[in-house]
């Protein structure tokens, strides 16, 4: 069983905030500047005074046989991470009273890069 790491990027941007949600979010604003975000299980919320637009930034783990089917592809698991990632997004908007729309993932499997550096560093040593 194979574990992808992923990072994953859900922008969006918030809806319409009543005075006291955007109360809340500026009195932390500093709190959440881009220069602090870091990829983590719970995420990373950011966004600025203008409170428009913001992203989490989160670390997602899926294991092969996550996906939809038993022999799940590298896809499969994107698709499993960025819809984990979307889920983990709305969640901390709704808990918080927060609207938003357009909530969209982007994002990387670490393992398949780990795994080409390594390929490509060892093809590279050889020809040495």
């Amino acid at each position: 069983m194979a574990t992808h790491v992923f990072r994953v990027i859900v922008r969006g941007r918030f809806g319409e905030l009543d005075e006291t949600a955007r109360e809340r979010l500026l009195a932390d604003v500093d709190d959440h500047e881009a220069m602090r975000a870091a990829f983590t299980r719970d995420g990373t919320l950011t966004y600025d005074r203008r409170l428009d637009f913001f992203s989490f930034r989160y670390e997602v783990r899926v294991s092969v046989d996550d996906g939809p089917e038993p022999s799940s592809t590298p896809s499969d698991a994107t698709e499993v991470a960025f819809a984990e990632a979307v889920r983990r997004a709305d969640e901390h908007l709704s808990v918080r009273g927060l609207s938003y729309r357009h909530l969209e993932p982007t994002g990387s499997d670490l393992t398949r890069i780990w795994e080409t550096e390594r390929t490509e560093g060892s093809a590279a040593r050889g020809r040495t």
